[in-house]
């Protein structure tokens, strides 16, 4: 038996399944308030439906008003489900609203509903995105279970699976692993092919050369040692825990690189190795300054894996070193984009990226520890042009690959981008919301990594639409 979307009958049914769903309540611990799920763009027929059963928004316009689900959610409970009333719109926290065709998207598994908000696909009509955003897992455990109970409403938009991007895959013809016998002469750079000095790599090359060049060593930590001594015992934690995040995942990120370089070597890139060979020696000093940091400002040189949360686990041991480590059998198009997007979209554009946002919110509006400063200053510098390198190598694969490589990058940012923001939102939590420590605002900082996201999003959708040269003339000092 089908049961239509938006009906009071599929109402009942996900109410239904939230209360026998173990999942669901576990994931949705944390949760208070009530939700409405609306249809945005319902025809005048679903709206007069609802008016008829005295259940549309407002009592007004049903074709303007939309038709919308009611569920009372507390603590991993669904305490209520129905066709939503004009005084269920009101007593509501949330109002999530999308088009048919984003919510047959999303139902179909092809976009999780982190992904369609920070998309635009499913906006927060009341509510606002940063308090909803520390309970990505809660919703994308709803919306699993709203699939499960979801048996009709053609699927207008088909859901993305992994079969065909394998598929796809492999009709690129996966390349075997390198041979590293006897090499062929003449090589490039003395050839008659020579070097592009104008290419985009070679360009940022340059950047890195005149920018990238500093000693963690020369940093001096004198006043941040005394700075440190002068803050609160949670003001010291804040700091310990963020550091400790970068400094790990710096440490994963020189780890994992190498099997880039050598795909990238493997394809006769030699202007975009040449690149990344800054690439690796910057992540390398990047290890060591934050290692300073412990050493000669905090005093600290017990185990910090305490302020590793689950979510964290999933991207730095296990998303980040399967997808690079991959690129070790596996150098088709398809695998270069999962890794790039692991590194460079969620690691540096949306983690990394963010902690730098932090560290300039507290130490700079703070006045305190120029050592600390500097180092944050000098590794935002080194880590736009790393973001400007993964920008470029995605753009050229959708340029060169088409299709297969683009819901490649959608697959894998619709897997990633909820654990990514929950460890935005886990580093937060350990802390009162009322008393949080430095006056740090987590809304205004999940804001900003959703901002950075979507614009590198639209970035990589223009690309789709460029040719290749056009992706080497970009400014290498633009915005990544």
């Amino acid at each position: 038996m089908t049961t239509a979307l938006f009906s009071n009958a599929w109402a009942v049914a996900l109410g239904e399944a939230l209360r026998s769903s173990e999942r669901y309540r576990k994931a949705a611990a944390g949760w208070e308030g009530a939700v409405v799920l609306e249809w945005s763009d319902a025809p005048a027929s679903e709206g007069a439906r609802a008016q008829d059963s005295g259940s549309a928004h407002g009592g007004g316009d049903a074709t303007s008003a939309g038709c919308g689900v009611f569920l009372d959610l507390q603590h991993g409970d669904c305490r209520a489900a129905r066709m939503a009333s004009a005084a269920d719109y009101d007593a509501a926290r949330f109002v999530l609203s999308a088009d048919l065709d984003a919510w047959n998207t999303m139902l179909g598994g092809a976009i999780a509903p982190t992904m369609a908000i920070l998309r635009g696909k499913l906006k927060v009509r009341k509510g606002s995105v940063g308090a909803l955003m520390p309970h990505a897992h809660a919703a994308s455990e709803m919306v699993r279970v709203a699939q499960e109970v979801t048996r009709a409403a053609p699927m207008e938009a088909a859901p993305v699976d992994a079969a065909p991007v394998e598929a796809a895959a492999a009709a690129e013809t996966r390349a075997a692993p390198p041979d590293y016998g006897a090499r062929t002469l003449p090589l490039q750079s003395t050839s008659a092919t020579g070097l592009r000095f104008d290419s985009f790599p070679m360009r940022l090359w340059d950047k890195g050369k005149r920018l990238g060049v500093w000693n963690p060593a020369d940093i001096d930590f004198a006043q941040d040692r005394l700075h440190w001594l002068a803050l609160a015992d949670d003001e010291r934690d804040v700091l310990l825990r963020l550091t400790s995040l970068f400094q790990a995942g710096e440490e994963c990120v020189t780890l994992d690189i190498l099997p880039l370089l050598d795909v990238v070597a493997s394809e006769g890139r030699l202007e975009e190795q040449l690149y990344l060979t800054s690439f690796l020696f910057e992540e390398a000093k990047h290890v060591e300054a934050f290692r300073r940091f412990f050493d000669q400002v905090a005093h600290v040189h017990d185990d910090l894996t305490r302020y590793h949360t689950p979510s964290y686990r999933t991207i730095f041991a296990e998303a980040l070193p399967t997808a690079m480590g991959r690129l070790r059998t596996d150098r088709s198009p398809v695998a270069q984009a999962r890794a790039s997007v692991t590194y460079n979209m969620i690691v540096e554009g949306v983690l990394a990226e963010t902690g730098y946002h932090v560290y300039h919110r507290i130490l700079v509006a703070r006045g305190i520890m120029p050592g600390m400063q500097q180092v944050a200053a000098l590794l935002k510098l080194d880590e736009s042009r790393h973001l400007a390198y993964g920008m470029f190598l995605l753009s050229r694969l959708v340029v060169e690959h088409g299709d297969a490589v683009w819901d490649a990058i959608t697959q894998r940012m619709n897997e990633l981008v909820t654990p990514a923001v929950a460890v935005i939102n886990e580093a937060f939590a350990a802390y009162p919301a009322d008393r949080m420590p430095f006056d740090l605002q987590p809304e205004t900082f999940v804001q900003f990594a959703m901002g950075q996201f979507e614009k590198r999003m639209q970035r990589l959708e223009r690309a789709r639409h460029q040719s290749i040269e056009q992706i080497h003339a970009i400014d290498v000092g633009a915005d990544a």
